[in-house]
């Protein structure tokens, strides 16, 4: 009889057996499952991480030449703005040359009317005075008559 415990011995022996070889391949195939869907997961997440960095990449180009466009207008405007400076400053230049000139002509017409206006001013008190000399006489000699 021992045969019978053998047997059943062996008989449970090769069904834990089986058993076992079955739980195996069920692990086996949720582990590849899992490593397959990790797998995905990963690959995902990359293709996700690749496209943000794709469209950082694009938002910082795009950003970088905003601001170069900027910094040039920038620098055109204030080269503009010297240029207009400067502009102005040759033209106030060549009006305070023109007003400058214009006044020393002014005083030049001023100086001359006033020595006119002396040199009249002496005629005409030399005149006087000769009509008072000629009335003087002129009385004198009345007189004396």
């Amino acid at each position: 009889m021992k045969t019978q415990p053998d047997h059943d011995e062996l008989y449970l022996a090769l069904s834990e057996n089986t058993h076992l070889k079955e739980t195996i391949v069920a692990l086996r195939e949720e582990l590849q499952t899992s490593m397959v869907q990790t797998a995905e997961s990963v690959q995902k997440a990359v293709v996700t991480a690749n496209d943000e960095i794709a469209q950082l990449k694009a938002t910082v180009s795009a950003l970088r030449d905003k601001m170069e466009k900027m910094e040039h207008e920038k620098s055109e405007s204030v080269q503009n703005a010297l240029s207009n400076a400067n502009d102005e400053i040759i033209q106030l230049k060549v009006t305070i040359n023109a007003l400058r000139d214009e006044l020393e002509r002014s005083k030049i017409v001023y100086e001359e009317k006033i020595q006119e206006l002396k040199r009249v001013n002496r005629d005409e008190v030399r005149q006087l005075q000769g009509m008072i000399r000629a009335l003087r006489e002129g009385l004198e000699d009345g007189d004396t008559e």
